[in-house]
């Protein structure tokens, strides 16, 4: 980054109105009259994508293919969408295929780590339990065993894989409370907002379209199509909320929490219809969907989805041209970062399992959906930071939870990755801390965001938890640090049910034995969109292969 202060640095990031106190400062170097002190240094990692390798990809630099084979099969990115066709082929026995992953490890932004501590998540940190209409994860998770099917339908789940109490905590001034929405200190007006909001949500999700499909669910394409959702999804989440009067700062700022957690996007950035849904579309007559979390977060998911590939997964392959054969088939360049070598692979399909804008970049005469939404499609930047602790730093109030929020800050607090697990060490751990970066320009971010060096990365993450942990640079033995540059779809109006709602579904039509499988297709960066995306790409090659089986999709 520019060379500025600390005092700006936590600023620019972190927010000029963030109620930093001088002794949080002063844990990253920064006296209260903004002098700056010699920093704390931190032992750890600065990691991220590929960024290097895909401007040399952009740019062309790569040798012609050295040699060709035939792979009926070949399946573009192993994210979750990647992986979940990979799965559903093979449920259906069909295991000509290859997965090729540029990064070294696969997953996406379900990725995770792991030390001697802890694994951890680099990403993705939790699922909530599906509802009946979300097959194909309910299969995946009776495959695990985390899950089983009861005689009348209904899952069991393994207590021990579902989050434990004490779930969630907000800090308030000084003290944490119990929850994330910020009771403490609420005015009558507050409550009565909350109360106004709550009354509303129960309301839509009553709605049905004509065929009886709800208003909201998960994964999208089970939403039913009611003329309201169409009137929602035309204005942003702010609008919604101004035009129906509800302005309290505390109501906002926790529906923002939740825009920022799983949209990367602000209120102004979000649909209605996508902050409403993040509400809605989970709820059982009993209240939310329990969530399932593991220390290593959607990480455990991926390790399954990947052993399943096993030998037929391979990372650090960059793809660079596809390209289609007189014989509709098609030819894939395939660069070997470590060796510089290329070779050509003849396939009958190709799923793209990637954003749209990869796509669009290596396949020759892409359709002018697939550019258009290539350039349409905006994807958020995210630092996330893993901090091991050899001590518990300090704490008041509400004990510590899995899931911990600061009311007030840019980042989305941190879930703490011991928290599922019987450590006979109770006092070292893995904290794993998230800010989402939502400016209206996601490119500035990515910039601002890959400029950062890892010092400025850890400051950033101790200024903002020295809020509420005066002494937690003290009790950090590492932070790994990763930077994404592109983590997650933007959700903006129009998107769902509106004007470029036409778009995302013309972006996931096959073309020919070309098959676009991302959870961007959906406008919502969730594990289900992506395994629904990936099954039904891999649905659609069984089909062309006429091969019949129960569709998950």
């Amino acid at each position: 980054m520019l060379s500025c202060t600390r005092r700006e640095l936590i600023a620019t990031f972190l927010g000029v109105g963030a109620p930093l106190t001088a002794a949080a400062l002063s844990q990253c170097g920064v006296t209260s009259a903004g002098s700056v002190a010699r920093p704390s240094q931190f032992d750890g990692a600065l990691l991220g994508q590929n960024v290097e390798l895909g401007h040399r990809l952009r740019d062309g630099r790569v040798p012609p293919p050295s040699h060709t084979r035939s792979v009926p099969i070949v399946i573009v990115g192993a994210g979750i969408a990647g992986l979940s066709a990979a799965w559903r082929l093979a449920r259906a026995r069909q295991l000509d295929y290859e997965v090729l992953e540029l990064e070294p490890a696969p997953g996406g932004t379900a990725r995770s780590g792991k030390n001697s501590v802890s694994a951890f998540p680099l990403g993705a940190h939790y699922l909530p339990c599906p509802l009946p209409h979300a097959r194909a994860v309910r299969t995946l998770l009776c495959e695990m065993g985390i899950a089983e099917e009861r005689s009348d339908g209904d899952l069991d789940y393994d207590e021990t894989q579902l989050v434990r109490a004490p779930q969630e905590r907000v800090f308030i001034a000084d003290r944490w409370y119990e929850g994330e929405y910020p009771h403490a200190g609420a005015t009558r007006e507050d409550q009565a907002q909350l109360a106004r909001f709550e009354r509303e949500l129960a309301h839509l999700g009553t709605l049905r379209d004509a065929r009886g499909r709800p208003a909201f669910a998960v994964p999208l394409a089970y939403s039913g199509d009611a003329p309201e959702l169409h009137a929602l999804d035309r204005v942003s989440f702010a609008a919604w909320l101004d035009e129906r009067g509800l302005t309290s700062h505390r109501l906002r700022w926790w529906l923002e929490y939740g825009t920022r957690d799983d949209m990367g996007a602000t209120l102004q950035q979000t649909s209605a219809f996508a902050g409403l849904h993040y509400h809605a579309a989970r709820l059982t007559p009993s209240g939310p969907s329990p969530f399932l979390t593991w220390p290593e977060g959607n990480g455990r998911l991926v390790a399954h989805l990947a052993q399943v590939a096993g030998p037929r997964l391979h990372t650090d392959q960059a793809l660079t041209r596809v390209r289609r054969l007189p014989d509709q088939r098609y030819e894939l360049h395939v660069l070997s970062p470590a060796t510089n070598r290329c070779e050509a692979l003849i396939a009958e399909h190709v799923v793209f399992a990637v954003p749209a804008a990869v796509t669009a970049r290596v396949l020759e005469q892409p359709q002018p959906a697939l550019l258009e939404a290539a350039h349409t499609f905006r994807s958020g930047a995210w630092l996330v930071a893993n901090l091991t602790l050899h001590r518990q730093p300090s704490s008041r109030g509400f004990p510590l939870c899995w899931d911990n929020v600061l009311y007030g800050s840019r980042s989305v607090g941190y879930v703490v990755n011991t928290h599922q697990t019987d450590a006979p060490d109770r006092a070292r751990s893995v904290w794993t801390w998230y800010l989402p970066l939502t400016s209206d320009d996601p490119g500035e971010d990515r910039r601002r965001l890959l400029g950062l060096s890892f010092q400025e990365c850890a400051e950033l993450a101790v200024a903002d938890l020295a809020r509420a942990h005066r002494d937690i640079a003290q009790c950090i033995e590492r932070i790994d640090v990763f930077r994404w540059g592109h983590a997650m779809v933007r959700p903006t109006p129009g998107l769902y049910t509106g004007s470029l709602a036409h778009l995302r579904h013309a972006a996931q039509q096959p073309d020919g034995g070309l098959h676009f499988a991302h959870s961007e297709l959906s406008g919502l960066a969730l594990f289900e969109e992506a395994q629904w995306h990936g099954v039904r790409a891999a649905e659609e090659i069984l089909a062309a292969r006429g091969i019949h089986t129960d569709s998950l999709s």
